[in-house]
């Protein structure tokens, strides 16, 4: 009869991870895909409406401008390694996704995976070509760079995760249920 409560016990522990687990994975897919969703609907509307720059405040404006590169134009001649790079990053993050060790890294997971998806999709899809297009920037800041959302997300994502990082939180649970 112990034996059996102590089994019981266990069973129950076990769920209730499996639950968090899938909970974390359900929570990263969601973010991704409203960060994809968000991201693309604000480009082709960039793309319709931007004719001319719309001046916001002095300094920023929203402007129509496409990118090869990485952040901040660089490696404009990369733009194939970077759609690769970029490919390889949202698979992992699906892979990893229910491995997430707390809401916070899941929400990380999220953002960054969606912003890479996001700048993904434009490199697949958008001229001059499969693994070579440009990725669609319209929020242009004099002082610093042009960026869209999925930059934006990426961006939050890693401050979110050099916080959590910062205070020492894991970010991974092991197959065994422990986190690191």
């Amino acid at each position: 009869m112990a034996l059996d409560a102590v089994g019981g016990a266990e069973r129950s522990a076990e769920s209730a991870r499996a639950g968090r687990r899938r909970r974390r994975w359900l929570l990263v897919v969601v973010v991704l895909v409203v960060v994809v969703i968000v991201d693309q609907v604000t480009k082709e509307a960039a793309l319709r409406l931007l004719v001319e720059p719309w001046p916001l405040w002095p300094g920023v404006e929203l402007a129509l401008s496409f990118n090869t590169g990485a952040a901040f134009s660089m490696g404009t001649s990369l733009t194939p390694f970077i759609t690769a790079f970029a490919g390889v990053v949202v698979v992992a993050i699906a892979w990893f996704a229910g491995r997430a060790a707390s809401v916070g890294w899941a929400l990380v997971l999220g953002l960054v995976g969606g912003g890479a998806a996001g700048n993904l999709v434009d490199r697949l899809a958008r001229p001059p070509g499969p693994g070579r297009g440009a990725v669609v920037d319209f929020v242009d800041v004099a002082w610093f760079a042009a960026f869209n959302l999925a930059d934006a997300a990426l961006t939050i994502g890693v401050a979110v995760a050099f916080v959590l990082s910062w205070r020492g939180q894991p970010v991974l649970i092991t197959s065994g249920g422990a986190a690191r």
